[in-house]
């Protein structure tokens, strides 16, 4: 059995490798018709991910958001669910800990953790919302999440430009309390700071959640065999408020933790996308928490050398989109047909072994 768990694992892991090893050759047709030496563009690109600590803490923070929203989309998925809706979630928790850090003045390391966890609540309601309008009216998640992806954005501009502006001359929140901000990591890394460690911290618990508890389990079965879920007493409505919910809190957390630590207030406009690139990191990550670890520094890494590369070589950084963008087309076409073969054995085979 662990051996073939272990041969299921290493197949798994081949497949994001194999879509990165194409990107890559791809990037290398694009700079070498753009009259640039690849071998010269990549190890810039290495160089400004990896070749200081400078670098390496660029690296870092560009993961630290993208590990989370990563989890609201493995999470979900987990449950047979999609939650497109990671920006949406991610500015539901950043508006909550903009107006949390200036208002609350909280003990020292109570602020912290009081703004967080207010961060996570937002963002978890607005996916369980979403999972409620799919277990009570069938409403397709898909749907739902990206409607709420574009009625939370422009809630929390609006909330940015009247209740909760400063007035200054950029739009957007206060500043937060020092009390109430995350602090770097140190070390020479730059602007990393604590919020890597609330991002490993949340695929602790995913992965406990998941693997390690009966909801988990129940959650699991109810995604990959939701008739023989009902049939054995699942309840379809609470698993998909469950899943969906659970991953809007950790887009919600990367959220707060973006204003917390990285920024220390939120403008107008705010970060964006970050919602989308984490389904990037969940689907590297084959849809498991610790794999969204990895996702997030591959397209945290692509990030951060990509800036090095335009400055060093002239070649954009939007190349590093296109890699990202051909890592993700050939890695979901296959997560897909895992999926559909996944179902089709349930339906001839036990429930809790599919389950795993």
């Amino acid at each position: 059995m662990n051996g073939s768990r272990a041969r299921m694992a290493w197949r798994s892991a081949l497949v994001p490798v194999a879509a990165l090893a194409v990107s890559l050759l791809i990037g290398s047709a694009i700079m070498a018709a753009s009259g640039v030496d690849p071998l010269i563009g990549y190890r810039s690109l290495l160089l400004g991910a990896f070749g200081s600590p400078q670098a390496f803490g660029r690296t870092l923070q560009n993961a630290t958001p993208l590990i989370l929203t990563g989890l609201a989309v493995a999470f979900a998925f987990r449950g047979g669910l999609f939650n497109i809706g990671g920006d949406g979630q991610f500015a539901a928790g950043a508006t909550a800990a903009a107006w949390a850090g200036v208002a609350l003045g909280l003990p020292a390391g109570l602020g912290p953790v009081a703004v967080l966890l207010l961060g996570a609540l937002a963002g978890g309601l607005t996916g369980a919302l979403a999972g409620f309008l799919k277990a009570r009216f069938g409403a397709h998640e898909v749907v739902t999440t990206i409607m709420l992806n574009f009625i939370v954005t422009d809630l929390s501009t609006w909330l940015l430009l009247h209740p909760l502006s400063d007035h200054g001359q950029v739009p957007g929140s206060s500043a937060i309390r020092p009390s109430n901000a995350l602090p770097l990591l140190g070390a020479g890394l730059g602007g990393a700071h604590w919020g890597l460690l609330v991002a490993l911290a949340a695929v602790v618990v995913a992965t406990l959640l998941l693997w390690r508890t009966a909801q988990g389990l129940e959650l699991r079965v109810s995604g990959l065999a939701p008739r023989a879920a009902k049939y054995a007493g699942a309840s379809p409505t609470m698993a998909a408020i469950t899943a969906l919910g659970a991953g809007g809190a950790f887009a919600g957390l990367a959220g707060a933790g973006e204003v917390m630590g990285t920024y220390g207030h939120m403008t107008v406009p705010f970060v964006t996308n970050l919602g989308f690139l984490g389904i990037g990191a969940a689907l590297l990550g084959r849809n498991h928490p610790i794999g969204c670890v990895v996702g997030g520094l591959v397209l945290g890494a692509l990030a951060a050398g990509g800036q090095q590369m335009q400055f060093d070589v002239g070649i954009s950084a939007h190349l590093t989109e296109v890699l990202v963008g051909v890592v993700l087309l050939l890695v979901t076409v296959q997560t897909l047909g895992v999926r559909r073969r996944s179902r089709r054995s349930l339906a001839a085979g036990p429930v809790v072994e599919g389950a795993r």
